[in-house]
Parts: structure tokens; sequence; C-alpha cells
């Protein structure tokens, strides 16, 4: 079926639910430093199930994947066997990646690195529940950090390494857009549609190198979700842990007094040799 600029490709008992995301497709707010999509076709498929899914992305994505975008053909494939309500945020998601590719141009993907890509989709997509998780990351907390070519591996691993891969991700795209104020990602995105690297486009746009942006990007993380980050983030399990140990100090004093208690009783009676 047909939605304004949008085709939707749905396999039997998923119509309905194809026209209305098709709908959400045609009608897609601006995306950051870019603005509403060009008005280009779009084509949406939803896949049924996995094997599904696998086959139209010809098995190249990982287990965890649920949307996958292809920005030269203009086409989004996404997983459509869970719950409905989360198909439009991954939408949104596919539909960043398309947006970025088509305002760098044919060949600028290979500019923008992983991490700049899937953080970018990310923002534009809300995805806040991300950063969420960060919070109660342990590993974060005690100060591991991570470069931003990990964080490209991580991205690509399995779906615990890609979980904290995307938060991370994410927090670098936030610090980028922190950076440019009002006008948040418009000027990035406007030198990478021009510059050769996307070393060149940071420093066009901030006056940093690729390696500067990276280490203030690390110290942003770990002032934002260190140690008391995460004791905040963890806050409310404390207190449910010492509510418990107080209620047992309570109760094991309780009993340790009707012990010495009954210990005293017996001691007396033997005293006065008086047979309970």
């Amino acid at each position: 079926m047909t939605v304004g600029r949008v085709t939707a490709v749905a396999w039997p008992g998923q119509e309905a639910l194809a026209t209305s995301l098709a709908e959400v497709a045609d009608h897609a707010a601006g995306f950051p430093g870019i603005g509403p999509l060009p008005d280009r076709p779009l084509r949406l498929i939803l896949a049924p199930t996995r094997e599904r899914y696998d086959s139209l992305t010809r098995g190249r994505l990982p287990i965890w994947s649920e949307g996958a975008a292809f920005p030269d053909a203009g086409v989004v494939v996404l997983l459509a066997d869970g719950p409905p309500s989360r198909l439009a945020g991954s939408l949104r998601h596919e539909l960043a990646h398309i947006a970025l590719r088509w305002r760098l141009g044919r060949g600028g993907g290979g500019r923008v690195p992983l991490w700049f890509e899937e953080g970018y989709a990310a923002v534009a997509a809300a995805e806040w529940g991300r950063l969420d998780a960060l919070r109660l990351n342990w590993q974060v907390a005690r100060g591991m950090r991570m470069n931003l070519d990990e964080v490209d591996r991580a991205l690509r691993g399995g779906r615990g390494d890609a979980e904290a891969g995307y938060a991370l991700a994410t927090t670098a795209v936030l610090l980028l857009y922190r950076w440019g104020g009002k006008a948040g990602l418009d000027p990035l995105v406007a030198n990478l549609a021009t510059a050769p690297t996307f070393d060149a486009a940071l420093r066009d746009t901030y006056h940093v190198t690729e390696g500067d942006f990276e280490a203030r990007w690390q110290r942003d993380v770990a002032s934002r979700y260190g140690w008391l980050s995460w004791a905040a983030a963890m806050g409310l399990f404390w207190v449910a842990i010492g509510a418990v140990l107080v209620a047992l100090v309570v109760l094991r004093r309780r009993r340790d007094r009707a012990r010495r208690a009954a210990l005293e009783d017996g001691q007396l009676l033997d005293e006065l040799d008086i047979t309970p």
C-alpha cells in the first residue's frame, strides 16, 4: 500500500500496522541539523518473523538487530514480531540514518564513523532510555574508559556490548550537540557534507581534533556517569537493602534478648534448686 511518498510492504495480518507506520514516515518531523527528509520516495518493509527479516537483510545483521536502513535505495526494514508500540521509535531511528546519508551525499557515509551515525540516530529518535541503562553500568561507574574505536567495535558486537556502545555513542553526539549551542548540530552536519574527513569537520566546526574531542568526551562521560551517578541511580535499591538489613538486625536483637532472658531464668532456678 502507498501513503504519500511511502510505499509499505507487509505480510497478511499486518496491513493496518504498515499503513499507520507509512503515515508516520510520510509526516516525519525534521531531523537535527538536517530538517525534513527530502521529497524522495521511501519504501517500508515489515518482516513478520526473524527468518523473514534475516532473508530481507541477507543475514548480514546481528541476531539482536530489529531494524535496518538502506539509504541508497531509500528502504527501511523493520522486524514486526513484537509489540507495535516500539516500532514507531525504531522507524524514526532508521529514518534518521537515511536523512543523514542523504544530507551528506553519496560517499558521505565513508567519512562518518559508526559511533556518530548510531549516536545521531539515537538522538534523533530521542532514545533516552539508553542513557538510563548507562547510569547503571558499573563498568563505566568504576572509571573504565572506552575510546571511540572501541565504541565502534562494541556496536558490532553482541547484544550486551552493543547496548553499551549505543549508549556511549549517544553521549558523544549529545556532547557535540551541546557544543553547538542554539545551533545544535547544524554547523557540524553542514561541514560534514563538504569536509574530506570527520576530523576536518570537527576542526572547522569546533576547532578541535578528533583526538581532542575523544579526550573531552571521556571526561564528560566520567563526570556524568561515574560513581556518584551510579550511586544515585542505585539509590532506591540500596534503600531497600538497608531496610531489610535493619529489620534483620532488630529481629536478631529481639531473639538475643529472649535467649538471655531464658538463660537468666534457668540460672535463677538452679541457684534456688527449684525444678521447673
